[in-house]
This record gives structure tokens, sequence and C-alpha cells, in this order.
């Protein structure tokens, strides 16, 4: 009676966990035909070297999941953007292919070097200059100052002045446009101003200017003109004497010559914030090609739910009997049942008549084929990508130690079926475990 209860016990621990693995599906993988196609449409665009919107093709790459063509592109356009600042002859049109290969040969060291030597020199040449018209017409007060209330008194067009009711000046506010006079645009998000003239001591406190709010264009399109709000707070030297305002004495500075000077901190020169922010300008081209791009994944996604519920109409449809997939759940787990009854009543029958050796033999030869029938199937289907790599390689791992674990757990079955002296190590074995399980439960309850 001993003996059946432990092949009893030994099935029905293999046909739960037989049973757990089924429940566990690998997707089959997801057709890459039309990411192939975006990626050729992609790689067809031509790219005209004076166009200031070029850069946005680098969007593209990145939605259609090139990520490596993206970055070889916006090396290749930053190339060719340095190469116009510097005065270079302009590159032929060629495809985007063509810009990506050549990207693989640009040295990104060199091209950070050339951008951090362009900088000062556009600034000297007042090709991005400050303006600002004292004698111009009002300007409307930006949103960000409405919350200074009354202290704030206009003295100028685009000059505000905060004063404390003493008299004292607690900050300047300056609406200034920055003028890009080359063909080229250049990413500014912020920069300091300062009054004075070149070498000398400045005139008046380093201003800090920034986008208006909800302004979202980082850069200063070519050969136009971009605002900015700046504002110099109270504790700096050059403030006018009591009771002349600002406007009078910052054209007392112009008038000795002083002039608005645009300053660039060297970490906002640097490569990468160049081109991530060169690539955020609009074109129409790129958006209507982004525009296609989704509606093509939407229309494959549609085609593929559509072929998925005909063929499930189609299964649905076909007799019940005419292969193994359309049995019914509980008819395939009696048959799986009976296999592994029948397989350890086979294991007891060789273990007994021959030896333990040559049961477990046949036993690990029988868990072995199908395990590798599997794990072929598993790395040929596809889907072995990202977390689809990850899922394969736990399966294989799990196919390649059915075998092993399979043929421990009936040797270690038979033993306790056919040795009394292992039947009580067992039951030791799980008297202690129940020992140690029940103390440290009432160690909880009296000590916590």
């Amino acid at each position: 009676m001993a003996q059946w209860l432990g092949w009893a016990v030994l099935a029905m621990c293999l046909a739960a966990s037989a049973g757990a693995g089924a429940q566990s599906k690998t997707s089959p993988a997801v057709a890459q035909a039309d990411k192939t196609q975006e990626r050729q449409r992609l790689l067809a665009q031509q790219l005209v070297p004076t166009d200031p919107a070029r850069f946005a093709w680098v969007r593209a790459a990145e939605a259609v999941g090139q990520g490596a063509d993206a970055i070889h592109l916006r090396l290749a356009l930053v190339d060719d953007w340095l190469r116009a600042l510097e005065g270079g002859p302009a590159p032929a049109g060629s495809s985007i292919e063509a810009a990506i290969a050549h990207g693989r040969a640009v040295d990104p060291s060199f091209l950070e070097r050339r951008a951090r030597a362009v900088w000062p020199a556009i600034l000297q040449a007042q090709q991005l200059r400050a303006e600002w018209d004292r004698d111009g017409p009002e300007v409307p007060r930006p949103p960000e100052l409405d919350a200074l209330g009354a202290e704030l008194v206009q003295e100028g067009p685009g000059l505000w002045v905060r004063r404390a009711q003493d008299g004292r000046l607690r900050g300047l506010y300056l609406w200034v446009g920055v003028r890009n006079m080359l063909a080229e645009p250049l990413p500014l998000p912020e920069f300091a101003l300062q009054l004075g003239r070149p070498g000398l001591q400045p005139a008046a406190p380093l201003m800090q200017c920034a986008l208006p709010r909800y302004s979202t264009r980082q850069w200063v399109p070519p050969q136009s003109t971009q605002h900015y709000l700046c504002s110099a707070v109270e504790g700096g030297f050059g403030l006018p004497p009591a009771g002349v305002s600002w406007l009078a004495q910052m054209g007392h500075w112009f008038s000795q010559g002083a002039a608005l000077q645009t300053v660039i901190p060297q970490q906002d020169q640097a490569l990468s914030r160049t081109a991530r922010i060169l690539v955020q300008v609009d074109n129409p081209a790129v958006d209507n090609f982004l525009r296609g791009a989704r509606e093509s994944t939407e229309k494959q996604q549609q085609l593929h739910k559509e072929q998925a519920q005909a063929a499930k109409k189609a299964r649905e449809a076909t007799p019940a009997r005419r292969s193994g997939e359309s049995l019914p759940l509980w008819l395939k787990r009696l048959m799986f049942l009976g296999g592994v009854v029948g397989a350890m009543v086979l294991y007891g029958l060789l273990a007994h008549h021959f030896s333990v050796a040559v049961a477990s033999g046949v036993l690990w030869w029988g868990l072995a084929i199908p395990s590798a029938i599997l794990l072929h199937s598993i790395w040929t289907m596809g889907g072995t990508d990202g977390w689809g790599k990850l899922v394969a390689i736990v399966l294989s791992g799990a196919a390649i130690a059915a075998p092993f674990v399979g043929t421990l757990a009936a040797y270690t079955v038979y033993k306790l079926v056919v040795s009394e002296r292992a039947r009580r190590k067992a039951i030791l074995f799980l008297v202690g475990v129940i020992v140690v399980i029940v103390v440290h439960a009432l160690e909880r309850w009296l000590f916590w």
C-alpha cells in the first residue's frame, strides 16, 4: 500500500508541475516587414543642405525605431551645420542613407571641439547680437511680471524697474530681441547679457535672459529675431545714482560707447545640447512622414487583428476532433495524467526487474528527447529580442534541467517507496521542518 501511495504522489507532483508549465505560452514574434518598409522610405528621403529644417529628420529616424541611424544622421547634420557656420562650402544634396554613411565616419570629439570654437567667433562677429530699441514703441508687460504688482514701474519701452517703497532698487527687467544674421538656426534657450565695451569693466549688472513664458522654440531661426526677457536682481554693481532713472542711465552708457554684449556660458556650447535643440525644428515633410508611418502601423495592426479573428473563426468552425488542439481541456489533462502514470509504472518495473540505473537512464532519455525538441523550437520560432530573449533563456534553462530534475524526483520517490530507512529519514526531515516553522511562529507571537 505504501508503494502505490508513493507512486501516486509522484504522478500528482509531475502532473501539477506540467500543468503549470502548460499555462505559459511563448507569443509569436511580431512581423518586422512594416518597419523595414518604413526604414527604406526614410533612407530614400533627400536632404537639402540649405534647408534649416533638415535636422528634424533625426526625429523620423528615432520614430521608426532606428536608434543607430538617428545617431549617425545627427552627427552628419551637425557636421554640415558647423561647416556652414565656419564659412565652408555647402555640401551637395544627398539622401538620408548617404548622410548616415557620412555620419559613421565623423569623429564626435572633433565635432565637439569645433562646436566650442564656433560660438566665440559668431559673437565676436556680431552675427548673433542682442538688440533693444530704447526709442521704439511700447512693449506689453510679460505675464511673468504680473505678480510683482505696484513695485514694478515701466521706465521705457521694454524696460521695467522694481523698487521698494523706500526707493531702493530690487530688480531690473529688459525685453530684448536677439537677431540671427546667419543662414542656419542657432540654439539659444538662455544666455547672459551685459552692458559695456569689450575689454572693460561692464557698466551694468549681468542680466540673465530666458525665453518668455509659453515660448517653446529654443532656437533663433536664420535671418530673424527672437525676443527674450532679461532680469537682474538687487545687489549688483553699476546702479544709477538716487533719483536717476534706469532709462537715463542706460542712455548715458550708450552715449559713452557701451553696447549690449551676449554671453553664452561654456557648458551651453556643448555639442550634445546643440544637437538636442536643433532636431526640434519644425518640418512639415517630417510631420507628414511620421503621420504616414503612424497610419501604416495602425493599418498593419488592424490587418493583423482581422487576420487573427478570421483564423479564430476558422478554428471554431473546424470539427472538434480534427487535431489535438481542438480536444477539450479535461481530456488533455486526463491523457497527460495517464501518460505520467504509465511512465511511473514503467520506471518501477524496470527498477524492480533490472536496476535503478537502467530505469533512470530510460526516464532521462524519455525526458531529454522532448526537451531537446522544445529547446530547438524556442530559438527557431523568433521573438527572441528584448524581453522575449529573457523569456527564451528562462524556458531554455527549464528544458535543459527537466531530464535531470525528473530523473532525480523519480529516484527519490522510488527510494521512499521501497526503502523503510529512506521513509524514516523523510518523515524525520518533514517533522523537523514542521517543528522549525512552529517554533518560529511561537517566537514571533511571544516577542514581537
